[in-house]
């Protein structure tokens, strides 16, 4: 039963609040593209699902290469998977093998946040073997994970960067439909991929990414005892991730303790936690994730200046993460990673299509995860919006084996 007066704060923040908070995606939406010119050749889109069913494995590969030459001389492959044919929902992939040319090496998927945040910014602006400098130029990175273990880049759900659906009710709405999706494309890749289905899977991200990668994760484990392609997994890493926002809602002692906010402060802090835990109590996991985004969009940068809820030490976004949406969205580079003339998506849609799952914890397969395989979670030092304090919060309470 709902009281007086937490219908009259449901009602105050419905109409006074911030829809959400997202701000990495939002600022790589506020990069310009490179716009297609009429006599340019973006290429085609590569669909790699017909040549699969159609048993075509080598001309799909070979088809998948990923020319990157002089810039990067080490080969990798991208293209789409067809996860759900009626809704024609596509997803987007690049994949780089180690550069080490081991092929048993582990193999990481890697998930972007958001929701609606492009893998590719990971790729380009965090771990991946090549970047793009100021003048839209590529060039190997020097310190990449890809050095020893197999990266493989996923666009997803359908709707981020250049993943896309043809209808309406192709965006996900849960997890659930996340790992539907992602589980499809995976069987599909290791069908095209067959030398490395032995390899030791891990699925790692951050951010939002800390709900994506435990619900790919228990999906594996629950389909691969029954499974016709048998994934390898071994475990999952995530980094400053949003798993259990009921028991991560403490943000006040976190921001007080960085010398932030003041106590004054901390006291209204303290009580938007009050207000979202109770949101959350009740179900109304929409209106947590506005008191989220009135938190942190609003409170945060009026209060400290700031805008960068990554690293408490900037005021804004580093200009170098959106370095590689120029070069992503040029046709000849389009041609390259055989895209096409295809939106690249600034994953509005998936923010929209998942506001209700957002404030919803994945608590409880991440216990049944951590029970039977490796488990990595890791924070920044200087993260504001997933602090290690908050993380520490929900890990604290994981009911699982060695708890």
């Amino acid at each position: 039963m709902v009281s007086f007066w937490q219908f009259l704060f449901i009602v105050i923040y419905l109409f006074n609040s911030v829809h959400g908070f997202d701000p990495l995606r939002r600022f790589l939406a506020s990069i310009p593209q490179t716009p297609i010119q009429p006599n340019d050749d973006p290429g085609e889109p590569l669909f790699l699902t017909p040549y699969i069913e159609a048993g075509q494995i080598d001309q799909a590969r070979n088809l998948s290469r990923v020319d990157l030459q002089p810039d990067y001389s080490y080969p990798s492959y991208s293209g789409y998977l067809t996860v759900n044919k009626t809704h024609q929902s596509n997803l987007f992939f690049w994949f780089f093998p180690s550069q080490n040319g081991n092929t048993n090496a582990p193999l990481l998927v890697w998930l972007q946040g958001g929701p609606g945040s492009s893998s590719l910014f990971g790729l380009f602006a965090e771990q991946g073997p090549i970047m793009v400098d100021k003048e839209k130029k590529l060039h190997p990175n020097d310190i990449t994970w890809n050095s020893k273990y197999h990266l493989l880049y996923i666009d997803q759900p359908v709707g981020t960067g250049y993943s896309f659906t043809k209808s309406e009710q192709g965006y996900v709405r849960n997890e659930d439909e996340v790992a539907r999706d992602l589980y499809s494309m995976l069987t599909q890749f290791f069908q095209l991929y067959n030398e490395y289905v032995l390899c030791p899977f891990y699925v790692t991200g951050e951010s939002y990414g800390g709900k994506y990668v435990p619900a790919i994760v228990y999906k594996i484990h629950i389909e691969n005892p029954q499974a016709k392609v048998k994934i390898n997994l071994k475990g999952m890493a995530i980094g400053d991730g949003l798993i259990d926002p009921y028991n991560e809602w403490d943000y006040g002692p976190a921001m007080y303790q960085f010398g932030l906010i003041d106590e004054r402060q901390l006291e209204y802090v303290n009580l938007q936690t009050l207000l979202a835990r109770n949101a959350i109590r009740l179900q109304q996991y929409s209106l947590a994730y506005d008191i989220f985004g009135n938190l942190f969009d609003a409170f945060y940068s009026n209060s400290t200046g700031l805008n960068d809820v990554y690293n408490y030490l900037l005021t804004q976004l580093p200009d170098a993460f959106g370095y590689y949406v120029p070069w992503v969205t040029a046709s000849e580079n389009r041609h390259k990673i055989h895209v096409g003339n295809l939106t690249y998506n600034d994953g509005e849609k998936v923010r929209t299509g998942l506001s209700n799952d957002v404030m919803q914890s994945i608590a409880g397969k991440v216990a049944v995860i951590a029970d039977n395989y490796k488990v990595l979670i890791y924070n920044g030092l200087l993260d504001v919006i997933i602090a290690s304090s908050v993380t520490m919060d929900w890990v604290d309470k994981l009911q699982w084996k060695y708890a």
